[in-house]
């Protein structure tokens, strides 16, 4: 297809859409009425949900639907003339999902005084779910020993860390409240949700509708809760801190201080203005010190000198040392999240919605080489902020459409210090005086690097719901988002003074030795872009591509089987740039000799051309068949495609390169193609009594055109280097089966357990893995290898308790077989190769307890107490390749044998890194109060 056409038809489309709509995050009820005596249907019913202007009227065959209700647990009522009323009570509605209610009204006659009372029973089988859906309500969230979402998705079949179904980091698309809030740039969420502000939230790992795009591994999609007619809140605020054995590893790990963590969270939901205006607000305070302590030992400005250099230990060194020698946090995060919901519903048949929702996260990550000087290591501060306006119209009973609009904006950066000419920066070679002959981490010394990075996104979302007949429900929609992304990153320069001519004067050799000078300052400059000798320290992009896309689907649902039929168009405009001659990349230090005759602003004429437009149909199909009352097998198979991260699109944007021979680097391709994945799955979801639910299900996932290096490298003009790009060369093969048992709350007790056994095969687990194998003199691998999170056996376990006397309880069990890692030594060849061993299996178990106190028909007070790695079990999440654990490495053995002297710290204290294993034993205490 032309792409100058395809532009014109996608145009078109916005323009025939923009008074139509697109998905709405709600659910349907249906169902038959009939008279109990007669079991004839009863035309002309009013149903309505009690308290909410939502109804319907039942046809001539005393069938009604119900469209467009939030998810949540509701009252239905069902009234005739001549006939008592019946309420059923409880009802739970889930995103896209049909929830059949039937109701057998009593004739008048018999004279009942009340309205018939019937409690909803939740069906054993989910019969319109056409892959696997986890769907998790705010009950069962807050039952869990859990304090975020991501700790929900962790519990779910299919995810190992952040690999969904045996996909990389960054597959999943997040959606709240009907808006797609992925980031971009690497694949995370741009806004975290606080888990009690959640209503639904639906984990999708299997073959998805067509509504949803932009995604390979599976969709979050999260409904927020919002204000109605009943005042309600709560307020809960809990400390904590880690306690455990494990004084060898973790630092300080001794010590209790059940303030080291502390969390305060509250939230109120109530109406402005009755039957009108409603608000639902939400907010969270969290600090944290973390459980990576290091030692202030050395001060950034701290220098190391030889002063006799044919000793051997410390004598051979005079060390500066001016740290307290304090316990200092190395990973702690101070964090808040708010969300604020109005919701206007006075208007007939219109519902409007904002929400404005805000996040804060200033944080460190640990580097155990500053373990002894922690404050010369980067600082890291995270803000976002989305705004979320919908409109909702009620065309009709059938049908409905949804508009939103919404704005996002997240901001990174990290630096050690703030003010670019701060003047506690110091001279790079700080960073490398510490003693070279023993294992020693650093004496002082700061990190120059400084990074911003800005995401915006515009993004207007169109939908259109419609009940055409009793069996086909009609959802079609487009999209349209217009992307900013600005990133500025460098490396502060360091220089003596300003000549006369007010030029960086940096010295014949670069700044003075501290060592020789005794003065570890230096001044600092942000780098030119436009200077050639300074401009390879610093990286400026900016880039505004935009996306299109456009769905229609079909729910067919008849006695014997339900359908889920689409297809989507996906467009993506890079609006980037591509080489005319990747041989001579560097606009600044060109080698052509033709190219060097001329200036900056003649080669940027013909230097480099558009990248092209992508787009993608993808196809989708879900079917589910309800074998028996309690048994449903369910199939479903689709195209999917996902626009490869920004941060591989624009790499390096300008294509700069310093000399050498060697590969010199990599840089980005915005010609990138869409990476894609053809999924499927077939399972069977069977009631084996009231309240005891098995499922099986068996997928594949047959992955290609992933962003990778596994391509020649291409040669500098002149043959003095060469370098690498990103293409679509990487590809894999995932296949798997999940079994899940589910007990439903009853006896006071509920319980799920999902095993999966799952095989996740390709060429490599990175873009950059074929590139950095080259670059090290590897031949890459010719075949499929297991990827780093091929974890072939996972189970989850949860069970969650309540008595009848206001205690109980919930426990968590998750077990995961060893994931691969490289051999760095064998005793046969074979075993050297990419992936070919084990690493020791992992296995977390977390506990929660309450009591609740009751003050009132409407007022509890609970308290709480949280444990997570209950036995305080270090997994070993990263091993060293000559070994296979974490405990030893043959290195520290031969230093041993040497007698390496320990000039700085201990060899255990070294080769014992912290972040090796999974986290210590955390104690959290707290209460909360409901209203």
């Amino acid at each position: 297809m032309n792409v100058n056409f395809s532009k014109k038809f996608i145009f078109v489309l916005l323009n025939i859409l923009f008074s139509t709509g697109l998905l709405a995050q709600t659910g349907k009820i249906a169902g038959v009425i009939k008279d109990s005596n007669t079991g004839e249907p009863l035309p002309f019913v009013n149903v309505i949900l009690t308290g909410h202007n939502l109804g319907a009227a039942t046809d001539l065959e005393g069938r009604y639907q119900i469209l467009n209700i939030a998810p949540g647990s509701y009252d239905l009522k069902a009234s005739a003339i001549g006939y008592n009323s019946q309420i059923v009570k409880e009802i739970n509605v889930s995103i896209n999902l049909t929830t059949n209610i039937d109701f057998k009204l009593v004739s008048s006659s018999y004279e009942l005084s009340e309205d018939v009372i019937v409690i909803a029973k939740r069906p054993a089988v989910t019969k319109d779910l056409t892959s696997s859906t986890a769907i998790i309500n705010s009950k069962e969230i807050s039952s869990l020993p859990v304090t975020e979402i991501s700790e929900v998705l962790q519990l779910q079949a299919g995810v190992i860390d952040s690999s969904v179904r045996g996909g990389r980091a960054g597959e999943v698309l997040y959606m709240v409240d009907g808006v797609p809030v992925t980031d971009f740039y690497d694949g995370s969420n741009i806004v975290e949700v606080n888990a009690s502000a959640v209503q639904e939230m639906q984990f999708i790992s299997g073959a998805f509708n067509a509504e949803y795009g932009n995604a390979l591994s599976g969709v979050v999609n999260i409904a927020t809760k919002s204000g109605d007619d009943k005042v309600s809140g709560f307020f809960t605020s809990y400390m904590g801190d880690n306690i455990s054995n494990a004084t060898n590893i973790f630092r300080g790990i001794d010590r209790v201080n059940l303030t080291s963590l502390y969390n305060i969270e509250g939230s109120l939901s109530l109406p402005v203005i009755s039957n009108n205006l409603y608000l639902y607000i939400n907010g969270r305070y969290i600090s944290n010190d973390g459980y990576f302590y290091g030692k202030n030992v050395y001060n950034p400005w701290d220098i190391t000198t030889v002063v006799n250099p044919d000793s051997i230990g410390a004598s051979k060194y005079d060390i500066q040392q001016t740290g307290d020698g304090n316990l200092v946090p190395m990973n702690p995060s101070e964090r808040f999240s708010g969300l604020c919901r109005i919701t206007l519903t006075s208007i007939p048949n219109i519902k409007l919605n904002y929400s404005l929702t805000m996040n804060t996260n200033d944080y460190k990550l640990y580097n155990h080489s500053f373990a002894y000087n922690p404050s010369g290591d980067l600082n890291r501060f995270e803000k976002s902020l989305s705004n979320i306006f919908s409109i909702t119209h009620t065309l009709s009973s059938s049908t409905f459409y949804k508009a939103n609009f919404s704005h996002f904006n997240k901001e990174y950066e990290h630096y050690v210090y703030e003010d670019v000419h701060d003047p506690r920066y110091t001279h790079t070679s700080l960073l490398s005086q510490e003693p070279q002959e023993s294992p020693s981490f650093k004496t002082g010394g700061t990190n120059n690097q400084h990074s911003y990075r800005d995401i915006y996104s515009y993004l207007a979302k169109l939908d259109f719901t419609s009940q055409i007949s009793t069996n086909h429900l009609i959802k079609f929609g487009f999209s349209f988002s217009q992307n900013s992304l600005s990133v500025n990153e460098f490396n502060l320069l360091q220089w003596i003074d300003k000549n006369e001519n007010g030029v960086y004067d940096f010295g014949e050799d670069g700044v003075e030795e501290p060592e020789l000078s005794g003065n570890p300052y230096v001044n600092t400059k942000v780098p030119d872009p436009d200077n050639p000798d300074e401009n390879l320290a610093i990286t400026i992009s900016e880039n505004k591509p935009y996306e299109l896309s456009f769905y229609v689907q079909d729910k067919i649902e008849l006695m014997d089987m339900i359908v889920n039929l689409g297809v989507r168009l996906d467009y993506f405009e890079p609006n980037g740039q591509i080489l005319t001659d990747p041989t001579d990349p560097d606009i600044y230090r060109p080698r052509r000799p033709e190219n060097i005759e001329k200036t900056i602003e003649e080669r940027r004429s013909y230097w480099y051309k558009d990248a092209t437009a992508k787009y993608q149909i993808s196809p989708r199909i879900g079917c589910s068949f309800p074998i028996t009352d309690k048994g449903v097998v369910h199939f479903s198979y689709g195209h999917f495609l996902q626009t490869p991260r920004y941060s591989l699109l624009y790499y390096n944007p300008e294509y700069k390169f310093g000399y050498g021979t060697s590969n010199l680097g990599i840089v980005g391709n915005p010609d990138l193609k869409p990476e894609q994945t053809i999924s499927g799955e077939i399972g069977l979801q069977q009631s084996i009594s009231e309240n005891i639910v098995i499922d099986v299900t068996a997928y594949f996932r047959d992955i290609r055109n992933l962003t990778g290096t596994r391509t020649d490298e291409i040669y500098l003009y002149g043959g003095a280097g060469k370098y690498s790009r990103y293409v679509n060369s990487d590809f894999g093969f995932v296949k798997g089966v999940v079994f899940t048992f589910h007990k439903t709350y009853s006896d006071n007790w509920s319980a799920k357990i999902d095993y999966t056994l799952q095989s996740a095969k390709g060429n490599a687990s990175d873009p950059n893995a074929i590139r950095n194998q080259i670059a090290s003199g590897e031949q890459p691998e010719v075949q499929l290898i297991p990827l780093d999170w091929d974890q072939r056996h996972t189970l989850n376990l949860s069970v969650n308790y309540n008595s009848d006397n206001n205690w109980g309880g919930s426990i968590l069990l998750r077990y995961g077989s060893g994931m691969p890692y490289t051999p760095s030594q064998s005793i046969t060849i074979s075993k050297l190769l990419n992936n070919s061993q084990l690493k020791p299996y992992t296995l977390d178990v977390d506990l929660k307890l309450f009591y609740d106190l009751f003050l009132g028909k409407s007022t509890r007070i609970t308290f709480f107490a949280r444990v997570y790695n209950l036995f305080d079990i270090l997994n070993e999440l990263n091993v060293y390749s000559d070994t296979g654990t974490a405990d030893f490495t043959l290195s520290e053995y031969n230093r041993r044998i040497d007698g390496t002297p320990s000039i700085i710290n201990s060899l255990d204290e070294y080769y014992r890194d912290p972040s090796y294993y999974s986290a210590p034993r955390r104690i959290e205490l707290g209460a909360s109060i409901y209203f």
